[in-house]
C-alpha cells in the first residue's frame, strides 16, 4: 500500500485551491514532511535548504546543486532551480534562486516551522510575507488510504509492546528492551516496501528510575525493578506514524502506585467521553486536566492530553488548553493524560486514535488494566537470556 502519483497531485490541487481563495499568491514549503506530503520525496537536508514554491498554477523546487543528479525530475513540479552551496557567494545562494522563483508574487505565505532565515531574508528584500497554515490543515484530516497506512504502523506498535509484555521480568535490562525495537525494524524491512528515510523505530521503556520524567533518557544498564515503568513504541512506517505507551510493573505495585494508575485511567475515560468531531482540542484536554485538579494532582500534570499523528509522530491539532481547533472526522490523535510524582512514579498510557463523527476508534490495541500490565512471573528462559546479554555488555 502506498500513496500514488495521482494522490500527490490531488494534494497539490487542494493546496492550490486554498491559495487561490486567499491573500497569498505563493507559499514556501520548507519542512521535509511537508515536501514529502506533496511530492513523495525523501531526503535529508541537513543545513542545505530544499524549498518548494507553490503558486496557484505552478510548482517550483529550489535545491542544492549536488542533489540535482538524482532529482532532475520531480512529479508535478514544472521548474527546478539549484544553488551552489550553503553558504555561498551572492548569485550562487539559495536566496538568489528563491527570489527568482518568487518573481511576480505580491504576498508570500511561509509555513509556521520554516527556518527564521527565510522570513528574515525576504523581509530584508521588502517582500511582503505572512504565516500560512493551509498545508498543516490539509495534513490533519486523513484520507482512507492514509488511515490504512496509520493502521499498519499501529499494528507494529502493538507487536512491539506485546513482545515486551511477554518478556518483561523483574531485573530486565533496558538493553533487552532496545533489542525488541531492532526486531521490529527487521520485520519492517522484511514485510513492507521499506523506505529507510520515511521510517523510524523508537522503542524503549522508561524505567521506574525516571518514569516521573516524561522525557527522561533511559540508559542501557537501567533495570526494570520496583515501581512504575512506561513502555513506548514510537514508529513511523513508510511515511505514516503511530504510537503506543503503557504503564507497567515488574513488581507488585504499592497501594499508592495502584491508586495513581486508576486515576490515570479515569482521566483517560474523561477525555474519551468528550472526544468526537465538532469539539475543540481544548475541550478534550480540559476533561482530563480538570479531573486531575479535582483530585489534588494539578501540580503533577506535565503535559497536554494529546497531539495529532500522521506523517509525524507529533503534529497538529493539539489536545491542549489554548488550542481552539475544531476536531474533524478522520483526524488522528493520541490520548495520553499523565501524572508524574517523584518517589512514586509516572503514570501514562497512550493510544493512536481516529476521530469519528460520533466518537472515536482506537487504532492501537493493548490491555490497559493494572492486572494485565503487572508482570511478576518467573520467566526463567528470559532471565537466562538476560544474564547472558548483561554479561556480554558488562551490565
Amino acid at each position: 500500500m502506498s500513496i500514488t502519483k495521482a494522490d500527490y497531485y490531488q494534494r497539490i490541487v487542494n493546496l492550490q485551491d486554498k491559495l487561490s481563495k486567499s491573500e497569498f499568491d505563493s507559499l514556501i514549503v520548507s519542512e521535509e514532511e511537508d515536501i514529502y506530503y506533496l511530492t513523495g520525496l525523501t531526503y535529508k537536508s541537513l543545513e542545505r535548504l530544499f524549498l518548494l514554491i507553490v503558486k496557484k498554477d505552478k510548482l517550483s523546487f529550489v535545491l542544492p546543486q549536488m542533489e540535482l543528479a538524482h532529482l532532475k525530475h520531480v512529479d508535478h513540479v514544472e521548474e527546478i532551480k539549484t544553488y551552489f552551496e550553503y553558504p555561498a557567494k551572492e548569485g550562487e545562494r539559495w536566496q538568489d534562486a528563491l527570489l527568482d522563483s518568487l518573481k511576480g508574487s505580491v504576498k508570500v505565505g511561509i509555513g509556521g516551522k520554516a527556518p527564521f532565515e527565510i522570513g528574515e531574508f525576504l523581509s530584508a528584500m521588502s517582500v511582503k510575507t505572512g504565516a500560512c497554515h493551509f498545508l498543516d490543515e490539509l495534513r490533519w484530516v486523513k484520507t482512507d488510504k492514509e488511515i490504512k497506512m496509520i493502521r499498519v504502523a499501529s499494528d507494529y506498535c502493538d507487536q512491539a509492546v506485546a513482545e515486551l509484555n511477554a518478556k518483561a521480568y523483574f531485573g530486565m535490562s533496558e538493553l533487552e528492551v532496545f533489542s525488541i525495537g531492532q526486531s521490529i525494524q527487521r520485520k519492517l524491512i522484511k514485510e513492507t516496501e521499506f523506505n529507510y528515510l520515511a521510517s523510524s523505530v523508537l522503542f524503549a521503556a522508561w524505567p521506574s528510575r525516571i518514569s516521573f520524567q516524561p522525557h527522561g533518557v533511559p540508559k542501557v544498564d537501567d533495570l526494570l525493578i520496583e515501581g512504575s515503568h512506561i513502555s513506548l513504541a514510537f514508529l513511523r512506517v513508510n511515511g505514516y506514524s503511530a504510537e503506543l505507551e503503557r504503564t507497567f510493573f515488574t513488581h507488585t505495585p504499592s497501594k499508592e502506585q495502584a491508586e495513581m494508575f486508576e486515576l490515570m485511567l479515569e482521566a483517560r475515560r474523561r477525555s474519551y467521553g468528550v472526544l468526537k468531531a465538532g469539539v475543540t482540542g481544548e475541550e478534550v484536554d480540559l476533561a482530563s486536566k480538570r479531573f486531575f485538579q479535582e483530585e489534588g494532582l494539578g501540580d503533577h500534570i506535565m503535559h497536554r492530553t494529546g497531539h495529532g499523528i500522521g506523517l509525524g509522530n507529533h503534529e497538529g491539532p493539539f489536545l491542549a488548553e489554548g488550542d481552539k481547533t475544531v476536531l474533524q472526522e478522520n483526524m488522528v490523535v493520541s490520548i495520553e493524560p499523565g501524572i508524574y510524582i517523584e518517589g512514586v512514579g509516572g503514570f501514562r498510557h497512550s493510544d493512536t486514535v481516529r476521530i469519528t463523527k460520533e466518537g472515536y476508534e482506537i487504532l492501537t490495541h493493548c490491555p490497559d488494566d493494572i492486572k494485565s500490565l503487572t508482570f511478576t512471573q518467573s520467566r526463567p528462559f528470559q532471565k537466562l537470556k538476560g544474564r547472558i546479554i548483561k554479561k556480554m555488555f558488562g551490565i
